[in-house]
């Protein structure tokens, strides 16, 4: 029946093209037709992008013991916006709420030291911690086999009264998010990296791992390059928003 149908509708297309032919020319129709099958095929490929865009389910879960994995992060971060419990919004409390809504293994290292009571497992931990509110700056590292990784998170205070936020995944799934901070609805919403490729010294390459500032309010990009070298790129915060400062060849 199916089938059936298909052959139906291929019939159906093809008296329509044939119909609009003229001198060997299609005429408006024959446009409007593929017009049409584009963008059922764009709505197709929209559909099938959705469907994947997913996070993970249940199981997957709790076979994380209940954390998620940076990886699903970085794929779904900037689809929720934060609440930050409480009346504080220094760089402690401002993890803990990402912590909250995005529990990790790598991050409950940090969140074990201000808040036992919400990440109470001690579990993975390794020597390395560094809890810095003067600065505005928290960092933890742990390790993934032999390999080791970072994660990372610091503040800068915005001149409209809002804060920037970002934390920083430094592992085999590198990745690095923003996010605003407003203090009268006190939600984390999220931001738009400022990183662009076009500002690279090699803008055919993604980053190969990023610096968040403790002292100082530049970010650091840090980038392959060949012979085993490495080159910089720097985006100094104005104030408001962090901008291209220049960068460094190896």
């Amino acid at each position: 029946m199916k089938k059936t149908i298909l052959h139906l509708f291929a019939f159906m297309a093809l008296v329509t093209l044939l119909s609009g032919c003229s001198n060997g020319k299609q005429t408006d129709t024959a446009d409007d037709t593929a017009r049409n099958s584009d963008s059922i095929t764009t709505e197709i490929a929209d559909t099938a992008a959705l469907s994947q865009a997913t996070e993970p389910k249940e199981a997957e879960m709790e076979s994380q013991g209940g954390m998620y994995k940076p990886i699903d992060i970085s794929r779904y971060w900037n689809k929720r916006t934060i609440t930050v419990p409480g009346n504080k919004s220094d760089i402690v409390a401002l993890f803990e709420a990402f912590y909250t809504e995005w529990p990790t293994i790598e991050g409950s290292r940090i969140v074990h030291i201000t808040n036992p009571a919400l990440a109470p497992d001690e579990t993975y931990y390794e020597d390395g911690s560094e809890i810095d509110r003067k600065n505005g700056y928290v960092e933890s590292a742990w390790y993934e086999g032999e390999d080791l990784g970072t994660v990372s998170a610091c503040v800068w205070n915005r001149k409209n009264g809002h804060k920037l936020f970002a934390v920083n995944f430094n592992c085999e799934d590198d990745f690095l998010c923003f996010y605003d901070f407003d203090p009268a609805t006190r939600t984390l919403t999220p931001e738009e990296n400022p990183v662009k490729k076009e500002h690279l010294n090699f803008p055919d390459k993604a980053p190969a791992w990023y610096i968040l500032p403790r002292i100082g309010r530049t970010l650091e990009v840090v980038e392959d390059a060949p012979g085993d070298e490495v080159a910089f790129t720097y985006y100094s915060f104005d104030g408001q928003n962090l901008k291209f400062a220049g960068h460094t060849a190896p």
